[in-house]
């Protein structure tokens, strides 16, 4: 049999937030630790209890880690003392008990840890709720072993009865069940603590502590959240499509952190600024959910869900393992090959006429994630992979029916059958060598967890690297390059580095350092247009935030780049100025106050890879082509519906440069 401790563990095991008793005082948990290990000396005969002692039986050690400690101490005592006493001095030792007890559940192939210090049951004893134990033996999980007893007339065994006494003394159902749950089952939890000695004992000690859980004190009544003026219907939908960020900034600076807004058909409680930015890198798992904001988002791809819509422990599993496949070192393990597409794909850039500069970027973005994340190109499918991906974005956010228009239509089919393609060729090809890609690492997720990726959700998960470049990535470069042709002694500047870094040969990994430049002007566009300026969630479990309570069920949005806009963090915030990242001036490392890749666990993975991309693009552009500069009072023009875009934005070739090009495959001249 598991310990009583380790079955404690698994009984406060939070299994949708990755924690142990996360609603649990520190205090419960200690002394449900400490009387976990007296029950199991107990049960082992080495000591016996009464309402007035604790007495030593048989000082043999067990070989036991979590329990000879404990043993020795009291085989060591000069005195008899009572159980109360013994409860609150291996109380002392809660953290060495629960750490050994995490120990053993992990090595047992119980738990598994992950990411950030989450746990998790492994997936077969999830799915069966069932454990192996000594002899090859499986019995049944702690927690649906309770609540049958509870709820139900099933006679229980001895360990059982002792476990529903120590949890109910420490308060751990309350963690559990629903206040109306324990009404129901408070009968039979009171039988329960009756029919053994050792549980009333342990109950009426850890009583006489006084640990029992306070009354939770009575609220003020929150304050009314102001409410944005708005036209009728519209609500807020025109103003926030002008410009979203400068939209919720404004609010901000009226209204304070949190207010509500309208678009059509959709109401939010929104939370913004750097002060609702720590609240969700804080707070965001325990009290929000990202499922149904999204939903329709893998609805349209006829997928069960997506990194997207995911929370708890599956959500972090699959982030863990996209994360390898977004990490840095992808782009800077393949640098020389990141140029070379750029280099074929802006080849084909018209030299002397204008032309949309946004798509041409889509074209390059894909290229490159397609070589990246899955070593596939998506020729051909491009602009297919754009419309589906603007439909999906369309549908998730304001018009649930667009995908039954016939042009989504189309592009849903050829994005499925690009996936089918991709698919073949991994499955033909094999792994990546030593360092999987993308694709490589999902195909291994699904291998080892079908459930968690099952076959009908892989399209989506194998188009996602495509897809995301196609709208933020690209969306960057087009802003990105409009500030540089804005200010020409920066294109000076950058292009004097791009040449240096060009000269050496073959770009490296090491030579991308040397692009401090780029590096800073990426970042301070970024920051004027964020990839993420702001995500929708459900309120999951109600809180306070602002001197307000947002109750469970509110839809919300949460305006994570307003603090970009704010000039007690960014001085003179209109103005462009890549001297704000420098080390005397270092603006970004305001705390909260600059976050453009979103904030909180669903955090843009891109966030390592894509300030590297864009700075070596600009790099390329620049070594090859002489680009017109844009006039003094040239405007760009956005589009923030469904996400934000430049409309039109055209740029000039005047000249390509001449000079010997270094490639991975060698130097041609």
């Amino acid at each position: 049999m598991l310990r009583f401790a380790e079955e404690v563990l698994i009984l406060l095991l939070d299994e949708a937030r990755g924690e142990l008793a996360p609603g649990l005082p520190e205090r419960s948990f200690a002394l449900a630790l400490s009387g976990a290990v007296l029950m199991d000396l107990a049960f082992e005969d080495r000591i016996d209890t009464d309402p007035k002692q604790l007495v030593l039986v048989d000082s043999t050690p067990l070989g036991d880690d979590i329990l000879d400690p404990t043993l020795a101490d009291i085989a060591g005592a000069d005195e008899t003392y009572d159980t109360g006493h013994w409860l609150e001095r291996t109380a002392r030792r809660a953290h060495q008990v629960r750490k050994a007890a995490l120990t053993r559940l992990i090595k047992q192939g119980i738990f598994r840890s992950e990411a950030h210090g989450l746990l998790s049951l492994t997936p077969s004893v999830s799915w069966s709720r069932r454990y192996p134990i000594a002899g090859g033996q499986q019995v049944e999980e702690v927690r649906l072993r309770i609540m049958r007893i509870l709820f139900s007339d099933n006679l229980p065994h001895p360990r059982d009865v002792a476990i529903i006494a120590l949890a109910n003394a420490c308060g751990v159902f309350r963690t559990m069940m629903t206040s109306e749950e324990r009404a129901q089952v408070q009968d039979r939890i009171d039988l329960m603590k009756r029919l053994d000695l050792i549980g009333r004992v342990m109950c009426l000690a850890i009583e006489d502590l006084d640990v029992a859980d306070k009354p939770v004190p009575e609220l003020r009544r929150p304050k009314q959240i102001p409410v944005v003026p708005g036209l009728p219907l519209l609500g807020n939908g025109l103003a926030m499509r002008k410009g979203l960020v400068s939209f919720l900034a404004r609010q901000y600076r009226k209204q304070g952190p949190v207010f509500k807004i309208r678009a059509p058909g959709r109401r939010f409680v929104c939370m913004a600024g750097p002060e609702a930015v720590n609240f969700l890198n804080s707070h965001g798992k325990t009290v929000f959910r990202s499922l149904e904001p999204m939903a329709n988002f893998h609805n349209s791809m006829d997928a069960s869900r997506s990194i997207l819509t995911m929370d708890g422990i599956d959500h972090v599993t699959t982030r863990k393992a996209q994360a390898r496949g977004y990490a840095g070192r992808v782009i800077k393990d393949q640098t020389q090959e990141v140029v070379d597409i750029t280099r074929n794909e802006i080849g084909k850039w018209p030299v002397g006429e204008p032309f949309e500069v946004f798509p041409e970027f889509q074209n390059v973005i894909a290229e490159q994630m397609g070589l990246m994340m899955a070593d596939y190109s998506p020729q051909g499918y491009t602009r297919d992979l754009s419309t589906l991906l603007g439909g999906m974005l369309l549908s998730a956010a304001t018009v649930p029916y667009i995908m039954r228009l016939p042009r989504f239509r189309r592009a849903r089919e050829r994005g499925r059958e690009l996936a089918q393609e991709v698919l073949a060729y991994k499955r033909k090809a094999g792994p990546r060598g030593m360092t999987p890609d993308f694709i490589d690492l999902m195909l291994e997720l699904r291998e080892a967890d079908p459930q968690l990726l099952p076959e009908t959700n892989l399209p989506l998960t194998v188009l996602a690297p495509y897809m995301v470049g196609l709208d933020t990535t690209a969306s960057t470069c087009a802003f990105m390059i409009y500030n540089v042709l804005k200010r020409p002694q920066l294109m000076q500047r950058m292009t004097a580095e791009s040449d240096a870094l060009f000269d050496h040969g073959c770009v490296s990994s090491e030579g991308l350092q040397g692009l401090d430049v780029s590096r800073r002007v990426a970042m301070e566009t970024l920051r004027l247009h964020p990839v993420s300026p702001a995500v929708l969630r459900t309120v999951a479990n109600s809180f306070a935030f602002a001197g307000h309570r947002i109750p469970a069920g509110t839809q919300v949005m949460i305006g994570t780049a307003v603090g970009h806009t704010l000039e007690e963090y960014f001085p003179n915030p209109e103005r462009f100025d890549i001297d704000r990242y420098t080390p005397e001036r270092g603006e970004h490392r305001q705390r909260d106050a600059y976050v453009p890749f979103g904030a909180g666990n669903h955090r843009c993975l891109g966030s390592g890879l894509v300030p590297v991309q864009l700075s070596l693009m600009m790099a390329t552009i620049l070594r090859e082509c002489v680009l017109e500069p844009l006039a003094p009072g040239y405007t760009l023009r956005l589009r923030s519906i469904p996400t934000m875009q430049p409309v039109r934005f055209k740029i000039r070739v005047l000249r390509r440069r001449v000079h010997e090009v270094a490639t991975s495959e060698g130097r041609d001249p």
